[in-house]
């Protein structure tokens, strides 16, 4: 004997109470996947982003830039053709130290535009403009967008302390899901005494 057709399907009545899952069950079940959702959203954001639109990604190391740019956070700045940045952009650019030879990356703001173009910069917490004119050459690109903190959590990560905290944490949410106790269904018994 075959089923109705005409009948509903078993999966539109409403479960029994045996087989619905404990709210504490659902709660870790919503948790978890609220921070996976938020970890890949930030992958996205960190990793995949700058690598699909040819873009950096920096962490700011500095106060230079505070309040706009708080310490640790995570700058990504896209390519930017030196003809199109005006007074007020955010843009990343190698700081060249001449009598040293060094170079490093700093994220700060054009205060002016000279001819060729040159840009004057001054880190927003900085009460004069930087010692030295950026160049064309040296601009990395300008501020798409920045991630508060992250950049500094993304830097603890890579070390071994961080790995350890990461792989833990990994670990621990795993534990979680496992833990919380699941209601059995009236039929699981007979059908392992079967099995």
């Amino acid at each position: 004997m075959g089923r109705d057709p005409a009948a509903p399907s078993r999966t539109s009545w409403p479960a029994p109470a045996g087989l619905r899952p404990s709210p504490w069950r659902r709660i870790g079940g919503a948790l978890v996947t609220v921070v996976v959702l938020g970890l890949v959203g930030l992958a996205v954001a960190v990793a995949v982003v700058p690598a699909v639109t040819g873009s950096r990604a920096y962490t700011v190391l500095s106060g230079s830039m505070v309040p706009t740019l708080p310490i640790g956070s995570l700058v990504v700045s896209r390519p930017v053709d030196a003809d199109d940045v005006v007074v007020g952009d955010l843009i990343s650019f190698v700081d060249r130290d001449r009598t040293r030879g060094e170079t490093r990356t700093v994220t700060h703001r054009v205060v002016a535009v000279d001819p060729g173009p040159v840009f004057t910069t001054r880190g927003d917490a900085n009460p004069a403009p930087d010692p030295h004119p950026v160049t064309a050459q040296d601009l990395l690109g300008r501020v798409w967008y920045y991630l508060p903190w992250v950049g500094g959590a993304a830097g603890f990560l890579r070390t071994g302390p961080g790995l350890v905290v990461g792989g833990g944490a990994v670990l621990l949410l795993l534990g979680l899901g496992l833990l919380v106790p699941r209601r059995r269904r009236p039929g699981d018994r007979a059908e392992r005494e079967r099995g």
